[in-house]
């Protein structure tokens, strides 16, 4: 496989997959990571990854569970290339499908199909908020100014079947409007899981599962910690790594 100019083929560190990335674009980071490894993917199940990027939540269920079948549904056009290639160069093209689309018209691209879970990792700053990149990948990947955090969820509620899992990392400062989005769109929040740099920093970062039905039991989680006192990983983000 050869790639194109500006492009690096990086290692997930997991049954040997690798993710095809722009040297200067958007590049992903420990998010995706902790998502892939929170996410409830089941064997047999229908996933479908939203605003998918490169690819590399979608490989990393993959090499979880071989029965899965994932569905890509990346917005930029770059990007949904270079996850298509991913998944040819990790021989799992088989099974999953990237599709170039807009997820506010995404039966547009998927029509009547549904999906036993969704995972999603959405722009975490809001239009005009943060410092915008000049960069247009990396921006639309880092800022509402497609797709909101709204339009995520009833995505998810649209798409999912009843019953239907979504797993989503965000901002943790966002939580309310989170749990609050959710619930208009008839997602039950399932389980929460706060993560923090540091012990004895405020958290920045959350994961959340909602599942599509009236009501559902929560579990808030224990809290994930990234970095020890000393900067190094603690043991459980270092197992997280060992297992990706």
């Amino acid at each position: 496989m050869s790639l194109r100019p500006g492009e690096t083929l990086d290692d997930l560190a997991r049954n040997g997959m690798k993710v095809i990335q722009s040297k200067n674009g958007y590049r992903f980071s420990m998010d995706s990571v902790l998502l892939a490894h929170f996410a409830d993917v089941k064997p047999g199940d229908e996933v479908l990854d939203l605003g998918c990027g490169s690819g590399v939540i979608s490989f990393l269920l993959a090499g979880r569970h071989p029965s899965c079948r994932i569905t890509g549904l990346e917005i930029q056009p770059e990007l949904a290339d270079r996850a298509r290639r991913g998944a040819e160069c990790n021989s799992v093209a088989h099974r999953i499908d990237v599709i170039n689309g807009d997820l506010r018209q995404a039966e547009r691209f998927l029509g009547n199909r549904r999906f036993n879970l969704i995972v999603a990792n959405p722009p975490f700053w809001r239009k005009g908020e943060g410092r915008p990149s000049p960069d247009r990948e990396k921006l639309i990947a880092r800022h509402e100014v497609e797709s909101t955090l709204e339009d995520y969820v009833d995505a998810a509620r649209r798409l999912l079947v009843g019953g239907g899992r979504l797993a989503m990392v965000h901002r943790a400062d966002r939580f309310l409007e989170i749990v609050n989005t959710c619930a208009e769109k008839n997602l039950a929040l399932k389980r929460i899981r706060f993560i923090h740099p540091y012990l004895d920093r405020d958290a920045n970062l959350l994961l959340i599962e909602a599942v599509k039905s009236p009501r559902s039991r929560v579990r808030i989680l224990p809290p994930l910690v990234v970095y020890n006192s000393d900067g190094s990983y603690t043991e459980e983000i270092i197992s997280i790594y060992s297992e990706e």
